[in-house]
């Protein structure tokens, strides 16, 4: 079964072949060629639906295994600050601001994750309503929902994978930084006891 591309070409072909009257702009045409053109193209028109369906479908369990990989990368870093959970006042300032961090990585993977379902169902909706359109839009639109939905994947994923790479690098910065306040305390408070054993 040919699929719409070569009928369309089939039926430029027919009207290629076309024989114009005279003192007219109107042509004549094999009618019966037309019509089963057409008929070919009804029969393969579920093919192509079927096709854009699968590549949104494919979209959509690429954003869903995004997701839960954002959502991985958060409780690891929601662990990682809650190890450096003390007592100590700067220690407890460095935690609320990783929380902060945390916080503000989670609300950006919501709103990626939110965006990119929007997108995803507008899509859906947008393939089933260009199905229906007349048949020399038919191909033209399936081919540009099929690279509007992998560019539009591909431009999800890269954002969520900075906005997750940017977060948790902030979150590393802070508890380094925590490290070495701890260090220096820890440094400081043994030199104070060296000095008082002198004395």
């Amino acid at each position: 079964m040919a699929n719409i591309d070569v009928i369309l070409n089939s039926i430029d072909e027919v009207l290629d072949d076309a024989v114009t009257l005279p003192l007219t702009s109107k042509c004549m045409v094999d009618a019966d060629r037309i019509r089963e053109l057409i008929d070919d193209i009804r029969l393969n028109m579920p093919t192509e639906i079927k096709q854009a369906k699968a590549v949104v479908s494919d979209r959509n369990e690429i954003l869903s295994l995004a997701k839960k990989e954002a959502e991985g990368l958060i409780r690891k870093a929601e662990e990682r600050a809650k190890s450096l959970v003390d007592n100590d006042t700067i220690v407890r300032q460095a935690n609320a601001k990783g929380m902060a961090l945390l916080s503000e990585a989670s609300q950006k993977a919501a709103s990626l994750v939110a965006e990119a379902t929007a997108k995803s169902n507008e899509l859906t909706s947008t393939a089933g309503a260009k199905a229906s359109e007349t048949l020399s839009q038919a191909s033209i639109k399936s081919k540009e929902m099929k690279q509007a939905a992998y560019d539009f994947s591909e431009a999800m994923l890269r954002a969520t994978e900075e906005a997750l790479s940017k977060s948790l690098t902030e979150v590393k910065s802070t508890r380094q930084a925590l490290t070495e306040t701890a260090r220096e305390s820890a440094k400081q408070g043994k030199q104070q006891a060296r000095q008082k054993d002198l004395t």
